[in-house]
């Protein structure tokens, strides 16, 4: 029998799973209308994009902290 040659774009990754995770997976993907690994790749693709959207959120909410912190004189002002 010969294997399908794959596509240029496409790699093979054999991937460990922690117990029980195969059938989570399986679950979401029948819920989701996807294969197995096109719900794999689908949750990767989304982390990325999550990651990025934090890391935006972050600083938004650095900025707004920094933006509300009281002045050296105003700090000084409110304990007298």
């Amino acid at each position: 029998m010969a294997n399908k040659p794959q596509r240029k774009e496409e790699e093979k990754f054999v991937v460990r799973l922690p117990a029980g995770m195969r059938d989570r997976i399986a679950v979401k993907a029948r819920i989701n209308a996807r294969s197995m690994n096109a719900e794999i790749v689908h949750r990767l693709e989304r982390a990325t994009e999550l990651e990025v959207e934090l890391a935006r959120a972050h600083q938004v909410i650095d900025r707004l902290l920094s933006d509300s912190k009281p002045s050296t004189a105003e700090a000084l002002e409110s304990r007298t």
